[in-house]
């Protein structure tokens, strides 16, 4: 399953904030090795699939597992920064409504292009983008609504922690409503009139949830650095040792129990394997902890050897539109220059299944993933610096 996490910044370039571009851009680079290995490696090799993954391969995949939770926490805090600086609420609504319809719509048509390299409108994409788009459409009711910060967050919260309850349900569950369950609660594919098949990969209601706190998060730009950072080292390491009891326990949390294997390896994989689609409450605490301590060790900045981070950081729409089409051309290139079939690049549906000549090994796609980083800074360097230039341009507050 693809790792997507798309940019939702929403806040004035003079008034970044170092840390958040620092861990926007950390992130946005991790994102690109998870989209690379997916036109380098053989997709019918799951990652997370402990009888046919390796170790090595597992923990690439695991640590791309941090993108997502992070820019949906980094997207709530931008939303409190921007409505923190006095945008009214019926500002805040009509920007965010507006917003999330626009990365709705680039996922139906940029994103997509990217990622089959053909035009294929029979097809509807319910991936990041449509949670995220949706999750600012629904925050924005909220704010019109004045509804109080310590309220989003609570509402979070709740969601986060409570919409675990819903795994006892039934997978068919809905009838003729199962579209709205899929793009609310659960990941399916749904067949719509006019034979158009609807993929739903990340359901809104959880990732609002992470948006929501978010939102409640970025109020604490507001304290101190100082009593900043320590809470947020609190509740990075409360979110890990919560992670590690829920999944001892095996209680509650997660809809697939970890397994005890036959070495010490396999079983630590196991403990690490939790569910992603949608998330977990225990996958949110294993990723949102350490983006909390991320966010706090980034807190004020971290020096010049952060700069290219900071570049990823502050166009993050731009490199993640692009890095599709950087990825996915190389692999076109390497395939053709070898002389091997090339078909198989222009799909209808990931994971693509290439030819035993156009599969790499873990080694090659890391330094894949290196030349598509590489040829993306350029081009990031200078739109960020376009965008500085042109501050008044409002429309470039969307890309």
């Amino acid at each position: 399953m693809i790792e997507q996490t798309p940019s939702t910044e929403i806040r004035p370039e003079s008034h970044r904030l170092e840390g958040v571009d620092l861990l926007r851009g950390l992130v946005m680079v991790l994102m690109a090795l998870d989209h690379t290995r997916d036109y380098f490696q053989d997709g019918s090799i799951d990652p997370t699939n402990l009888t046919q993954t390796t170790p090595a391969l597992f923990i690439t995949r695991w640590i791309t597992h941090l993108c997502a939770p992070t820019f949906a926490l980094l997207a709530g805090v931008g939303v409190r920064l921007a409505s923190d600086r006095g945008r009214d609420h019926w500002a805040m609504f009509r920007y965010l409504v507006t917003r999330g319809l626009w990365l709705i719509l680039l996922e139906q048509t940029v994103v997509k292009l990217g990622l089959f390299f053909r035009p294929n409108p029979s097809l509807l994409l319910g991936l990041v983008f449509w949670s995220l788009g949706g999750s600012f459409v629904i925050l924005g009711v909220l704010l019109a609504l004045r509804a109080p910060a310590w309220f989003d967050g609570l509402l979070g919260l709740a969601i986060v922690v409570g919409h675990n309850a819903l795994d006892a349900l039934s997978p068919g569950v809905g009838g003729v409503l199962r579209p709205a369950v899929s793009f609310l609660f659960r990941p399916g594919v749904v067949g719509l009139p006019g034979g158009v098949t609807l993929l739903v990969g990340y359901p809104v209601l959880p990732w609002f949830g992470v948006v929501a706190l978010g939102y409640w998060l970025g109020g604490t730009y507001r304290m101190g650095a100082r009593s900043r950072r320590l809470l947020m080292t609190t509740l990075g390491l409360a979110s890990i040792a919560l992670f590690v009891v829920l999944r001892v326990s095996r209680s509650y949390g997660d809809p697939s129990t970890w397994q005890s294997g036959g070495d010490a390896i396999t079983s630590t994989l196991s403990f690490l394997n939790c569910t992603k689609y949608p998330p977990s409450l225990q996958f949110l605490l294993m990723t949102l902890g350490p983006t909390l301590l991320l966010l706090a060790a980034f807190d004020g900045g971290i020096g010049r050897v952060g700069e290219p981070l900071l570049t990823f950081g502050r166009v993050p729409l731009f490199f993640y539109l692009s890095q599709w089409y950087v990825a996915h051309g190389l692999a076109l290139a390497a395939a053709w220059i070898q002389g091997q079939p090339t078909a198989w690049l222009f799909v209808e549906s990931l994971p693509v299944k290439p030819p035993l000549g156009c599969v790499y090994g873990l080694p090659a796609v890391y330094a894949w993933w290196g030349l598509v980083v590489l040829l993306l800074y350029g081009p990031c360097l200078w739109f960020a610096a376009f965008k500085r230039r042109h501050r008044d341009w409002t429309w470039l507050g969307y890309l």
